[in-house]
């Protein structure tokens, strides 16, 4: 799933570009025995990645000798064609990919544990875990944090005597208030099929004790099913929002710049979306709007958090496969491309929000800030893991039952009949 619908990428102009290539670093205090070319394969970035670029010539600067070549690859065929290069045997040494490939190559041997190689302690928890299988280490987070959280208009809370909801009766409280005013209480682009299953992401978070990802291996390898009924009970939370009229049938009409103009005009309480779009709505400093970011607040009544569905820009690790003097030189690459140094200008130039590092300051402001706090509740989107069929499952099974097309239960079963079929014909996850 891609959730940079509406990121509005841009860089900050020559006088910044020109402070990323002269970032102050050491040669980590050795000579690195390679020499000659290190092969980075990488997704393509629209817009280009300058601040990556400027790193590039800095390290190749400071280590002269190592050229750093790379091949760019869109995520959508990304596995398809670095597989390609694989079986061709082309020398293969830094890996920059989606965090949702990262699980593959890390069980199949193609990347290299990095557990005591590069400095972990550098990087927020939730954005590291992303490159961790089975608390091993096969990635390192690159750039920025995003995800999906409650994108809210304090003006309508203020203006109507309420306060930021903490249960889901409070949201049933807030309908009744808002209840003959044209203000919804959530919009949302309810006909582009690719943001429901975050809302899966978010009410089975609470639904599995927050243990969606633990819970996820679980079903995909066999111990556990779709059927399950804290599955079913995270459906049902869902759909439970479209029979209690907090999420309405317009918005089956809606697409992203709809809902965009509906919260920025005033007209709805809350916008579960990927944080980016918080940068567009501030630009616009309607005075309908009043900016903020939450949470969802709790629906169930067990002892749980409430989670941010999420994940960092990129996961960049090793080749296993490369001999070990080509191996350090990628990871001094590594280490220099996601220090704390390098890590500023790659957010400040990409328009992030949170940065990877957690020494690092948040650009942005107050919003921002909040988002950094947010972001220590992050939680791997689920459908890093699923196999694309079960993701479609959940994309259109959702949207129905939100609509009263369907319960949860079919969609759990549908789930279930599609990870069997998929199971018969050769799948298997690898834990």
């Amino acid at each position: 799933m891609s959730f940079n619908l509406t990121r509005r990428n841009y860089l900050l102009g020559t006088a910044a570009f020109a402070a990323a290539a002269a970032l102050p670093r050491v040669s980590l205090g050795q000579e690195l025995a390679y020499k000659g070319d290190i092969n980075m394969y990488s997704l393509v970035r629209t817009p280009p990645d300058e601040a990556l670029d400027a790193l590039i010539k800095s390290f190749e600067a400071a280590h002269p000798g190592i050229a750093i070549k790379t091949t760019a690859y869109p995520s959508e065929s990304y596995v398809a064609l670095l597989t390609a290069a694989q079986q061709a045997g082309e020398p293969i040494d830094v890996m920059f990919l989606n965090g949702q490939d990262l699980r593959r190559y890390a069980v199949d041997g193609t990347m290299l544990q990095l557990d005591g190689k590069v400095k972990l302690d550098l990087f927020r928890p939730g954005a590291l875990s992303t490159g961790q299988v089975n608390g091993k280490t096969f990635g390192v987070p690159y750039s920025s944090i995003s995800g999906f959280p409650l994108i809210t208009n304090a003006k309508i809370l203020e203006d109507h005597g309420l306060t930021t909801p903490k249960t889901y009766a409070d949201l049933l409280a807030i309908r009744d208030k808002l209840a003959g005013t044209d203000i919804k209480v959530f919009t949302h682009p309810g006909k582009n099929i690719y943001l429901w299953p975050v809302w899966f992401f978010t009410t089975f978070g609470q639904t599995s004790g927050n243990r969606s990802n633990e819970r996820t291996a679980e079903i995909l390898s066999g111990a556990g099913k779709f059927t399950d009924a804290d599955v079913v009970e995270g459906l049902d939370k869902i759909f439970q929002f479209g029979r209690d009229k907090l999420l309405t049938k317009e918005i089956f009409s809606m697409d992203v710049p709809q809902s965009l103009a509906e919260f920025s005009a005033g007209r709805a309480l809350f916008w579960m979306h990927h944080e980016s779009v918080t940068a567009e709505i501030a630009t616009q400093a309607s005075p309908a709007v009043k900016l903020d970011v939450s949470l969802m607040p709790k629906l169930v009544d067990a002892d749980v958090k409430s989670n941010y569905p999420g994940g960092p820009s990129a996961i960049v690790g090793v080749n296993s496969k490369a001999d070990a003097d080509r191996q350090a030189a990628a990871i001094a690459f590594i280490d220099w491309i996601t220090s704390d140094e390098a890590n500023a200008p790659i957010v400040k130039f990409n328009n992030g929000t949170v940065p990877v590092n957690k020494a690092v300051h948040a650009f942005g402001g107050p919003v921002v800030d909040k988002l950094v706090g947010l972001s220590d509740n992050l939680v791997t989107y689920l459908d890093w893991n699923w196999p694309p069929e079960i993701t479609r499952v959940f994309q259109e099974g959702i949207q129905a039952g939100v609509a009263g097309q369907g319960t949860a239960q079919d969609v759990a079963s549908a789930a279930q009949v599609q990870l069997e079929k998929l199971v018969a014909g050769g799948y298997s996850f690898k834990a």
